[in-house]
């Protein structure tokens, strides 16, 4: 087990990096919003996740989390030389890899919340033009009540 002494440049250069990298991350995050947003209000009106819409939010995240850990490695290894540097090279392909392996974990999600939601609330059927805006059913062409 190395020494924790050996490691305190490291700490002290990954910290400064995750804070600069952190104002970073919280700019792409609040781009992000607006996408959550539409999925969120998705999973509320229609009692179901969006296969597409969830990818594109995982997608966002994969991109959004391998560039921090791309800055913050390249801030830390600035400078580093030996064995500090194998560890850190080494932390940072491990980072990677177990992100990648939560995020394909993670889109497994929306079949699963799907097949929850239906068997809680029920098949949802799509609206349909002649329904009005709260979604209640409208009238079929011959004037009877839809549904």
């Amino acid at each position: 087990m190395p020494d924790a002494g050996r490691f305190s440049e490291l700490g002290e250069q990954g910290s400064r990096a995750v804070m600069e990298a952190a104002a970073v991350l919280e700019r792409e995050l609040a781009a992000g919003l607006a996408d959550a947003k539409v999925a969120t209000e998705r999973l509320t009106m229609e009692h179901r996740v969006d296969q597409e819409e969830f990818d594109q939010l995982v997608r966002r995240v994969s991109e959004n989390t391998h560039q921090l850990i791309d800055a913050v490695s390249e801030r830390v290894l600035t400078g580093t030389t030996g064995e500090v540097s194998e560890h850190a090279q080494r932390l940072t392909a491990n980072a990677h890899d177990v992100v990648d392996l939560l995020l394909r974990l993670g889109s497994l999600a929306p079949g699963l919340a799907n097949r929850g939601l239906q068997d809680a609330f029920g098949p949802r059927r799509a609206a349909r033009p002649a329904d009005g805006p709260d979604g209640a059913p409208g009238a079929e062409p011959d004037g009877r009540p839809q549904g």
